[in-house]
């Protein structure tokens, strides 16, 4: 940030924004952006991202349900794994995604938890960034607001807003990867009992006995519903990221912009 804010002040200085040569003045046309001017390009790019903050608030209180239904969707893997001796037995044969890090069902159910717990905390520190930098800026108004003003918010959108919703995109992420474990699992699971006789004597030998009758209809709803939560939760992960890209860009460009505004006061004086 240091260096873009360094870089935007040569430019401004090399298109007249310097004090000229002799004591001359810099003609109307040349003359440079005062402080009034910076503070007004800042506040429209911290009105753009308040803008859109009210425009994915739907999207991102949806967030707290689905995590909840997420939780769901893992207990209910739980549920499945447990409710059958063969699966339960089974699924310690098959081949595990990420075995290097998740060696068993019940270490990738509570990897899955724990990740749930850690996005719920990151989606209510997200939540309240965001209201705060509404609160803050709404009572900014567009004529009256001091360099200070405008450059503490942009300062706290920075360091504070975008640091919060990239710690819940990751906590997101880290829930996509393990659900999309036990789907992995699930499948691998699915596959096992519909290849037939001939595979489960294979493995009837390890897991001691065949199947129930109910098994091939327990593992097929659990995996559909996990894939279901899985395509629904990337899609949000999406629009987060799609947002966040935007935020960036126009948060950096309101630092900018107000920090030239209070070092062009400084001068002034």
């Amino acid at each position: 940030m240091r260096r873009t804010i360094a870089l935007a002040a040569v430019l401004i200085i090399l298109s007249g924004c310097a004090p000229q040569p002799g004591g001359m003045t810099a003609t109307a046309e040349h003359r440079c952006m005062d402080a009034n001017r910076l503070n007004g390009y800042s506040y429209e790019y911290l009105e753009r991202t308040a803008k859109l903050l009210r425009e994915d608030k739907k999207n991102i209180e949806s967030f707290e349900g689905f995590i909840q239904t997420m939780k769901g969707a893992v207990d209910d893997y739980s549920r499945m794994i447990k409710s059958s001796v063969y699966i339960s037995d089974l699924v310690r044969f098959l081949p595990v995604p990420y075995a290097g890090e998740v060696s068993s069902s019940a270490k990738l159910v509570s990897k899955t938890v724990l990740n749930l717990g850690g996005a719920a905390s990151a989606l209510n520190r997200y939540k309240k960034s965001t209201e705060n930098y509404l609160a803050a800026f709404d009572k900014l108004e567009r004529n009256t607001a001091t360099s200070g003003e405008i450059a503490k918010l942009a300062q706290f959108a920075d360091t504070k807003l975008l640091a919060d919703a990239e710690d819940l995109r990751i906590h997101l992420r880290d829930i996509s990867e393990s659900t999309a474990a036990m789907a992995a699992t699930t499948q691998s699971i699915a596959d096992a009992l519909e290849a037939g006789n001939g595979y489960i004597n294979q493995v009837k030998s390890f897991v001691g006995m065949p199947p129930e009758n109910t098994d091939k209809t327990k593992v097929a709803e659990n995996r559909n519903s996990i894939n279901t939560r899985i395509a629904q939760l990337n899609q949000k992960i999406s629009l987060l990221e799609n947002s966040a890209r935007t935020h960036r860009l126009n948060i950096a460009k309101a630092r900018i912009y107000s920090e030239l505004a209070v070092e062009t006061q400084k001068q002034g004086k």
